[in-house]
């Protein structure tokens, strides 16, 4: 008697164990999907201007290792500007568009004729 009250204890404690550690945790972890920009995430700005200047204007390794030094030789330029306060809007816009213009006057004379073109057409649409 004692050997079969022993089997059906053990019996029972195996089959109801294996169905408790063969539950699956389906919680979602935190970050599992992750948009492409979250929050958390800085926003680099000289390598997103420079990914979008190389695909916009077809901007080969040199110009683009260009682009990349001048955008960062004005990246704290444009930050101080981001986090100025108590400035108008107008004053904002005259220190940026100060900004742009040393940019674009960095930038034009080492673009071919169809990528300036382009540049300019951009620099419409900037302004408009």
């Amino acid at each position: 008697m004692k050997f079969k009250v022993y089997h059906l204890f053990i019996f029972f404690a195996f089959v109801f164990t294996t169905n408790t550690f063969a539950q699956v945790d389906r919680r979602i972890a935190p970050g599992q999907y992750k948009r492409a920009k979250s929050q958390n995430e800085k926003y680099d700005l000289v390598a997103e201007t420079v990914k979008y200047y190389k695909k916009e204007f077809s901007l080969d390794d040199f110009q683009a290792a260009a682009v990349k030094e001048i955008i960062s030789s004005e990246k704290e330029a444009i930050t101080t500007l981001r986090e100025q306060q108590g400035i108008t809007k107008e004053e904002m816009r005259d220190r940026a568009s100060a900004i742009n213009e040393r940019i674009d006057a960095k930038i034009e004379p080492m673009l071919s004729k169809d990528q300036l073109k382009k540049y300019i057409e951009f620099k419409e649409k900037r302004k408009g």
